[in-house]
């Protein structure tokens, strides 16, 4: 066994992802996992149950969805008394991770079987509100066309349902339907204002590609959503609740497969007049291979040659410490790029960049 494949290299290899998303990923935002994280990090037992799913994007928060879809199942454990998705009285996390340990090492088999059929999905609505400004950005670039939406990763399709939630920027910066049972409330950072409309870019038609769509519709998948809301964050877990809601009323279209099979059967098929083609993605290819990412670009440089194209993006680039909103032009077989805004990655806030307004 070569050393890159060692069982040493491996959990060592694990430990690294734990480290790295208490330290990126769940800062200041998800104190439970942050503990936790770091405690894992150090513990070869459990370290090697994480491991046994290796091949997953985003290991840590499958192994900690995989646990919290337990506890949400009606596993009885001491350790529901630390999430607060189960109970409203926590204790203090210091003393948490003993539980913790005993509970994954009380349900090995089960938790490694989540974790293998099941993967980490974006399901966080609040991120709607970095995207809006940067659709108003395309629809003023049109001329206010109708949008033709695809979205790339759409999961349960409710960051495909942008337009029908509300949104409250701060001093008095408001838009979307204000009678939306989902409202999403994000802070502006910085000296300049993002492109708020005063009534939201109209929407040609959405279709979401995913390669594992969640049906809103099954229990189990919607319980599986619930689990991947990090315990301490119950804002995000009522505005899901919401979105489910309103997505199982009028669920949108998504279709099972690769995004790079797919595109381009599906850009062929817009008309080129009646509307805009916008393309967007959040946390998609954040962990996605390079090549992924070196095709994807391929692909809409080549389609962009019979048509313009936009796409919006939110992902965490290598070279920055805070998630990049981005808007590409595809025309004529040629790319230009900018980065729109700074943000955090759950919509929380937004920083608009001066020399994108």
């Amino acid at each position: 066994m070569s050393e890159q494949t060692s069982p040493s290299s491996l959990l060592d290899k694990t430990a690294e992802q734990f480290r790295y998303f208490a330290t990126k990923f769940y800062a200041d935002r998800a104190p439970l996992y942050v503990n936790l994280a770091l405690r894992v990090a150090e513990d070869p037992e459990l370290l090697r149950l994480a491991a046994s799913a290796q091949e997953k994007a985003a290991l840590p928060n499958l192994f900690f969805a995989a646990v919290h879809l337990l506890l949400l199942s009606g596993e009885h454990h001491q350790l529901t008394a630390f999430y607060p998705s189960l109970n409203n009285s926590t204790r203090h996390y210091d003393y948490v991770y003993p539980y913790f340990r005993s509970f994954v090492l009380e349900h090995p088999e089960e938790i490694h079987e989540i974790m293998m059929t099941h993967s980490v999905q974006t399901n966080e609505v609040g991120r709607c509100a970095v995207l809006v400004p940067a659709f108003e950005f395309v629809a003023a670039e049109t001329k206010r066309q109708a949008l033709t939406m695809i979205e790339i990763g759409s999961s349960a399709g409710l960051t495909l349902l942008w337009d029908h939630y509300h949104y409250r920027y701060g001093n008095g910066l408001e838009c979307g339907d204000p009678n939306s049972p989902v409202k999403i409330e994000c802070s502006l950072h910085g000296d300049m204002r993002p492109p708020i409309p005063k009534q939201l870019p109209k929407v040609a038609s959405r279709t979401g590609i995913d390669l594992s769509p969640i049906d809103v519709n099954d229990a189990a998948s919607v319980q599986w959503l619930r689990a991947l809301v990090w315990p301490d964050n119950q804002k995000r877990t009522k505005q899901l609740e919401h979105a489910i809601g309103l997505a199982q009323q009028a669920p949108p279209s998504i279709i099972t497969g690769n995004a790079l099979d797919l595109l381009p059967s599906i850009i062929e098929k817009v008309p080129e007049k009646a509307s805009s083609l916008c393309i967007y993605h959040s946390f998609t290819l954040t962990l996605a291979r390079k090549e992924t990412q070196e095709k994807l670009h391929s692909l809409l440089t080549n389609a962009s040659k019979k048509r313009d194209i936009f796409s919006v993006s939110i992902e965490w680039d290598a070279d920055s410490e805070i998630p990049l909103l981005g808007l590409a032009k595809f025309g004529r077989g040629v790319k230009t790029e900018t980065v729109l805004a700074r943000c955090q990655s759950h919509g929380e806030w937004l920083e608009w960049l001066e020399h994108s307004a």
